[in-house]
Order: structure tokens, then sequence, then C-alpha cells
């Protein structure tokens, strides 16, 4: 027999490993729309909420979305009948977002992909949202082979300075910013979602290869962990992945280095 599950309940267990108080100063996290009342048998999960993911918890009667990704991030001035918050309230859909204090949590997105590409995990930098740990040697062409294969990836931008990689760095989503924690604590590799221009430069000068799998392929692979987890903890209801939570993200191998 399949019985409801609450918002507040989930919100609960998830606070119980990844505590919505430790989300950085800039993130918004928790039960950002609906109510903590909200009941439903069967639970969405996506990385990011979009009006497909919205038609398919109507399509399947599920009352609640989580994500990882804030549903509400920056300040709304205005609310048009396309944006997913509207359609979440007028659907009477509550959504529960746990992000940066995902990332950082015991077997959360910066565990989760580290060990699934070969990490084995040594220091932690919650803070910063990274951690440092060690991996097989290997040269940067094949350690980019291996992530993709892992990871299920089409493609992943990556640099390669010469050096043999035995010491990593992995800052999930946007962690660019942390290739100067990386040159620091003398990594060789740094694996991340998003990196901007003047930070491979830098790490270039560094002797620091960058392997930048994209925002989604640096963080879809917690959902499907979350839903294990939701599902071991609350049997009776249904948890699953949305399927119309996809990468919108395309790779084209054409071009004077393609074929």
């Amino acid at each position: 027999m399949i019985t409801v599950v609450s918002a507040k309940e989930i919100y609960d267990f998830i606070d119980s490993f990844a505590p919505f108080d430790t989300a950085m100063d800039f993130d918004n996290v928790g039960i950002l729309v609906g109510d903590s009342r909200c009941e439903s048998d069967c639970v969405l999960l996506a990385l990011d909420v979009s009006p497909s993911v919205i038609d398919e918890a109507v399509s399947c009667n599920s009352k609640i979305i989580v994500t990882h990704h804030p549903v509400i991030f920056n300040p709304i001035k205005k609310l048009s009948e396309q944006d997913v918050v509207y359609l979440a309230a007028r659907h009477g859909i509550t959504i529960i977002s746990a992000h940066t204090n995902l990332d950082i949590a015991q077997s959360g997105v910066n565990e989760t992909l580290a060990k699934a590409i070969g990490v084995e995990i040594h220091d932690h930098y919650p803070e910063d949202c990274a951690l440092m740990g060690k991996v097989e040697a290997t040269d940067c062409k094949d350690f980019a082979k291996s992530i993709c294969e892992k990871l299920s990836l089409e493609g992943l931008r990556y640099t390669d300075t010469g050096s043999v990689i035995e010491k990593v760095m992995v800052s999930c989503g946007a962690g660019g910013s942390n290739i100067f924690l990386a040159a620091r604590c003398g990594v060789q590799a740094f694996v991340t979602g998003e990196i901007k221009h003047h930070e491979i430069m830098f790490a270039n000068s560094a002797g620091i290869s960058v392997f930048d799998l994209g925002h989604y392929g640096s963080e879809d692979l917690i959902i499907p962990s979350l839903a294990v987890r939701l599902s071991v903890k609350f049997p009776e209801a249904v948890f699953r992945q949305a399927k119309a939570d996809t990468d919108m993200i395309k790779y084209y191998s054409g071009g004077k280095n393609g074929s």
C-alpha cells in the first residue's frame, strides 16, 4: 500500500544529513514554493525545475518536487504564466531545494562526484565547496576519457599541462573560482562544472590541468543517489528522477579540431 509523505518529513530528513543552515550566504534553500504540510505519494527529483518538469509532476500527480538548484534564487520582480514558480503554485506543487548544503554534505554532490571518477578523498574544504584526493597516476587525456566513461558524458572540456595526475581537487557546479585554492594545495588536476577563461589561464600558469564537465554533468549524479536515499527512508512512497530534467547542452566535435 502506497502512503503519502509530507514536505516537512522530506525537509527534516534532508536536514539531518545536509543541514540547510550550512548553505552558503548567497544561497536560497529549503521549502521555496508551497507549504510544509503538502503531502504526496509520488515525489519527483530534479537538478532544475523547468515547465516540462512541472508538466511531468502534474501528469503523475506529484505534489512535491525536490531540486538541487533553487527554484527561486534572485528576488522575483515579476511572474508570468510561463514561470515555473507560477506554474507550481497554480498546480499546488511544493518545491524543496537543497543546494550548497547538499554540495558539501557527507555523500553529497562533491563526494558523490569524486568517488564516481575514482578520487580517494583525503581533505574537505566545506567553506569553499571543494574537496581533494588522489587518483592512480594517469595522464590528462586518459583522465578525461575515464571521467567521460564513468559519468556517461558526451564530452568535456579539458586542458593538458603535460603533468602526471595524482592529486586532484573537485568542486562541482560553478566551482571555477576554487582554482586558486587548488594551486595552494599543489594539485595536478582540477575537476569542476564551470570555469572562466581567466581561471583556466591561471590554472595553466600554475601547472594544473582543468577538467570542465559542464554544470549538469558535474551534478546530475546526485539526483538518483538522493532518490535512493529518500526511498530507503520512506519506502511506501515513490521517489523518482524527473525524465524531463535533461542537459540542455549539446556537444559537437566538428570544426578544425573535429572529424
